[in-house]
């Protein structure tokens, strides 16, 4: 079966357009479950979290006019003053919190992927399907856990990697200004290729988790297994996506344009000290950015569907399965139809 990026991405639009309920009004809940949850959680953990309550009194210190230096000063006698008991507690506090929040994100995230996942296959996967990660909790957390770790001893070898570069680089620079400069360019572009490489290794980690039933060092061998030799696939299938990106970004960049055109208008005409011209200016800068949010949102709510939904698809690509003509999935090697 022949690699078609145009091709696989088309299959996926089209599935959005079949799929019910819509991708973006599951994309919307998703996004508003996983908000709300997190506010919770941060709500509920509020007593553990010692570095949200030291960085409330240092601005609070800051807001009743005390010395920045000062006020750190204060806050580090407080806590030393406490006890190894204090300094204890907000490390193991803010551990848990943050444990916590990443166990919650990340089983969100996860469940968002098998729902694009049911969704590439056109089996119309409903709400519950965003909390199919739940039953897998602890598989969930130590996948990304060690995803996570592997990309960060990864990261530190090629940034000890790229240090020695721009060393070498400067060095040069010395005596020929050209080519160190040219060492470090291309020590820069070297680094970045290779920490995207790095990823791209674990990419399918949470869709062999999901579809195959295994969990931690099975799924990211496997995910390394299936990525050999397809890295540059799926990079090029997630960079296919940048001029969605660029959109958002020139509508963001067109609205602050206007903004800024339409408040000088105002300030000019209403003048500078005028009340009537700092309601108008603000009211200007609420509405436009209010449009600009929508704008962004609306583009978001489509689009992630679609980039989350083709990465799926490349996953089943990897697998041997593709879509029938008459519905359901070809089983890896072509044989069948998936349940």
């Amino acid at each position: 079966m022949e690699y078609q990026r145009a091709q696989l991405k088309q299959s996926v639009k089209q599935v959005m357009r079949q799929t019910r309920p819509r991708p973006i009004w599951m994309t919307l809940l998703y996004l508003v479950i996983s908000a709300v949850g997190t506010g919770v959680i941060r709500q509920i953990l509020s007593g553990l979290n010692w570095s949200s309550t030291i960085m409330s009194y240092y601005l609070t210190m800051l807001i009743n006019g005390t010395d920045p230096d000062m006020a750190v000063d204060a806050l580090l006698r407080w806590i030393f003053g406490n006890g190894i008991q204090m300094i204890l507690a907000i490390a193991l506090g803010s551990l848990v919190v943050a444990l916590v929040l990443y166990l919650w994100q990340s089983l969100m995230t996860v469940g968002y992927e098998g729902y694009c996942l049911a969704m590439s296959r056109g089996q119309n996967p409903g709400v519950s399907t965003l909390f199919c990660a739940f039953p897998r909790a602890g598989g969930v957390l130590l996948t990304r856990l060690l995803t996570g770790v592997f990309i960060f001893l990864w990261s530190l070898l090629f940034t000890l990697g790229l240090v020695v570069v721009m060393i070498l680089g400067a060095g040069l620079a010395t005596a020929v200004p050209f080519l160190g400069a040219l060492v470090m360019f291309a020590g820069m572009i070297a680094y970045i290729v290779v920490l995207v490489w790095v990823s791209l290794r674990y990419a399918l980690a949470d869709y062999i988790l999901l579809d195959q039933g295994v969990s931690g060092m099975q799924a990211v061998r496997r995910s390394k297994e299936m990525m050999r030799g397809n890295t540059g696939k799926l990079f090029v299938l997630q960079l296919s996506f940048i001029g969605w990106y660029l959109v958002m970004f020139a509508v963001a960049l067109v609205g602050i344009l206007l903004m800024a055109v339409a408040m000088g208008a105002q300030v000019a005409v209403l003048g500078n000290n005028s009340m009537a011209a700092l309601t108008a200016v603000a009211g200007t800068a609420l509405l436009t950015m209010g449009v600009i949010f929508v704008a962004e949102l609306i583009i978001s709510l489509w689009l992630q569907p679609y980039l989350t939904g083709s990465v799926a698809r490349f996953y089943d690509f990897l697998l041997g399965r593709q879509p029938q003509k008459q519905g359901g999935w070809t089983a890896p090697g072509g044989g069948g139809q998936d349940p």
